[in-house]
């Protein structure tokens, strides 16, 4: 358990605000006695601050001792160093701390929050994996552009597995099909290293894909549903940030499939790793609470049905979805063949200029974040979408320092569409409902992917180029941009209960 002390010489003034409970952006203490405090809110499972006062000659000697233990599996070795840096030098002080969360966190959130961070990763890294290497099995089993786009769209029809999985979440609980769907998605992901042919590593990765999907839903509710009032776009950020770690993963070890036509397939048999992660998530996760009171209330008034699901919400995050992943899924899945194809880069150079051009979304996500719950979630994410597709379809259009320069911007500013717009499948819906309908909606979204991928495929070998595709296609994200901004409501700062008055649970939280 971390220990330290941190000693020095104060006026009297200052040595007073030592001594009174700390209210600052990271905790709240409570008094234990004069000298002596101990937690009343805050990211810790065990904290307790002691101040000892000298008077000397030189002025007042004051030693603050600080033991404590951040509720962080894992992430704690990360957090470490800023934590102790803030406990440090705030001095008890209202002193703002850029990174972290508008509101709060207690021990359990902190938890919950670190346990999904590590689920993202792994759906992360399932869900990149085949868009990274497609381009190598292609090679391998000599497929041109148009079969490429045709495996991409084909894997999406394992989004039927999303949906069952997503609604049974409503009923048996956000927990057991989480864990259910990484063991599930990881054991694919490893037979689709013996795909024998293209077809069959698409019926692998269909199945794959569709629990990846069904991961991020439920992680994406889970986190909503523990999340204070006005930070769930900062967790949705954090969880962004965490997937697009789990994402890097292909992207670093790419070169492997330069070592031989068939080295794609070790990217694949990189899954087993993850399976002892899973055994030990599924010992530290809780079950949702607000899952839990909602199964209670039905228990309670067994006579009174589900909520109804609010069609209008539904349909406006449904056109969302298909429209928004019309345009980003082959912007993201044919960026290797463009690389490869139309620049002339090789595995290793495909892999720098991702780590290039993706490594800076933390500032975009970080950004969004932040504004998103303190200012409103729909500018950020009209500017995000908008902005963020005009740079994508320029790095598609330009060569040399211009490419490279335009896909970084493209990817900072599109970035923030993962805070600002992924918040909202959880907020629109009720506890009962909340998987059902993201199920549904990723129905919408993997037929925009699909159709976005079967129409650049076929145009980039009609135009020759990925650009001129690419330019037709943005009109995708200029529609979304306007259904945002008319019909999609503005959800910062409130209660889930509040933006679903009919939840069952509302009266038991």
């Amino acid at each position: 358990m971390p220990n330290f002390q941190h000693s020095r010489f104060l006026e009297q003034d200052a040595v007073n605000q030592l001594l009174i409970p700390r209210n600052d952006a990271l905790l709240r203490e409570i008094s234990i006695d004069d000298s002596t405090f101990s937690l009343s809110k805050g990211p810790f499972s065990y904290y307790e601050r002691s101040v000892e006062v000298t008077p000397s000659p030189s002025g007042v000697h004051v030693t603050e001792t600080f033991t404590y233990k951040i509720a962080s599996p894992f992430w704690r070795l990360l957090l470490g160093m800023p934590v102790r840096r803030f406990l440090k030098r705030s001095g008890g002080s209202n002193k703002k701390l850029w990174w972290a969360p508008p509101e709060i966190f207690d021990s359990q959130t902190t938890k919950t929050l670190s346990l999904l961070c590590i689920a993202a990763v792994i759906t992360g890294y399932l869900g990149a994996l085949l868009g990274q290497t497609a381009t190598f099995a292609a090679e391998e089993f000599g497929a041109s552009d148009r079969a490429q786009g045709v495996l991409l769209a084909m894997v999406r029809i394992g989004t039927l597995i999303t949906v069952v999985v997503a609604g049974l979440a409503d009923k048996h609980g956000r927990k057991r099909l989480l864990i259910f769907s990484l063991w599930s998605g990881c054991a694919i992901t490893l037979l689709s290293a013996a795909s024998p042919n293209i077809v069959m590593l698409g019926i692998s990765q269909a199945m794959a894909r569709g629990f990846a999907t069904a991961i991020s839903i439920l992680i994406g509710i889970m986190a909503a549903e523990a999340a204070p009032k006005g930070s769930r776009a900062y967790i949705a950020g954090i969880l962004t940030l965490t997937a697009g770690l789990g994402a890097g993963i292909p992207v670093w070890l790419l070169s492997l499939a330069d070592v031989h036509t068939r080295g794609w397939r070790l990217l694949f048999l990189i899954s087993f790793a993850f399976f002892p992660v899973i055994s030990w998530l599924r010992a530290q996760l809780q079950e949702s609470v607000r899952f839990n009171s909602h199964q209670e209330a039905r228990d309670t008034k067994a006579d009174i049905g589900l909520a109804p699901v609010n069609w209008s919400r539904f349909a406006a995050l449904a056109a969302v979805a298909f429209l928004i992943l019309m345009f980003a899924a082959p912007a993201s899945q044919f960026r290797n063949e463009f690389l490869r194809d139309e620049r002339g880069f090789s595995a290793a150079q495909i892999s720098l200029f991702i780590l290039a051009s993706h490594t800076p979304q933390i500032i975009g996500v970080a950004l969004a974040a932040k504004i998103s719950d303190l200012r409103g979630r729909k500018p950020v994410a009209a500017f995000a979408v908008g902005i963020g597709s005009l740079f994508t379809v320029l790095a598609y259009s330009l060569a040399g320092t211009g490419m490279w320069l335009t896909a970084m911007i493209a990817g900072i500013i599109s970035a923030g569409a993962g805070p600002s717009l992924g918040v909202y499948g959880a907020e629109m819906f009720s506890t009962g409902r909340r998987g059902q309908s993201n199920g549904a909606i990723s129905i919408f979204a993997v037929l925009g992917s699909a159709c976005g991928l079967l129409l650049i495929g076929d145009l980039s070998e009609r135009f020759g180029s990925f650009g001129e595709a690419f330019s037709l296609l943005s009109v995708c994200p200029i529609l979304v941009v306007l259904l945002v901004l008319i019909f999609f409501p503005e959800s910062r700062n409130r209660e889930l209960e509040d933006l679903n008055p009919e939840d069952l649970a509302s009266d038991e939280l």
